[in-house]
């Protein structure tokens, strides 16, 4: 049975390129902030249509994995990255995913609908690997996507709280880079603690 997420976003699917923000220069900014290097193994996780794929990859010049709950999303991104080797795709639901570890994990605007913040937190873990940083970021405000989400309820889509207190849910897993937020932009960065001597 799908999951109300899975159906909410295959509806979508259609459409979504035309809802998705498609201001790629000021998502470039806020992927400049991260720490993606030359060569990291990136997923983009809940890639959607792949909005972000192609962007993602020339930060890291390597491939990019993309995953996603729906597959009408996964379909279109496939056909969108035809021909394009650096980019795969996936149907898959991260908090079971089974696949690979990587170097740099990028949510870009799809981290409310992970309603389960603790699942999601050890699924990082898992799929990172030992010196590997995740991103959770958006190219709205807090203020923006309360509104955006209002009407979806909770088993779809959640509240965000102000950044520096929602990184405080990683603080015991993940060492904290980032906790930014603005008008126009929401961005947690993290990366795998350090182990202590």
């Amino acid at each position: 049975m799908r999951s109300p997420v899975e159906q909410f976003f295959n509806s979508l699917a259609p459409k979504w390129d035309e809802y998705a923000n498609d201001n790629l220069g000021r998502v470039a900014t806020l992927f400049g902030r991260l720490g993606i290097q030359q060569g990291d193994r990136v997923l983009d996780l809940a890639c959607g249509t792949g909005v972000v794929t192609g962007l993602l990859h020339e930060f890291s010049n390597a491939p990019v994995h993309g995953l996603d709950i729906a597959s009408n999303m996964i379909e279109i991104a496939k056909d969108k990255y035809e021909g394009q080797d650096y980019a795969s795709f996936e149907v898959g639901d991260f908090l079971d995913y089974e696949g690979g570890r990587y170097d740099f994990i990028v949510i870009y605007n799809a981290y409310p609908h992970f309603v389960d913040r603790d699942a999601f937190a050890l699924a990082l873990e898992k799929h990172l690997n030992p010196s590997g940083k995740f991103a959770i970021v958006h190219s709205l405000g807090r203020a923006q996507l309360s509104r955006h989400h209002e009407n979806l309820g909770p088993q779809i889509s959640r509240d965000l709280l102000p950044a520096n207190e929602e990184a405080r849910f990683y603080q015991d897993r993940f060492d904290v880079l980032i906790a930014d937020e603005g008008d126009d932009f929401y961005l947690i960065e993290g990366c795998i603690k350090t182990p202590k001597r």
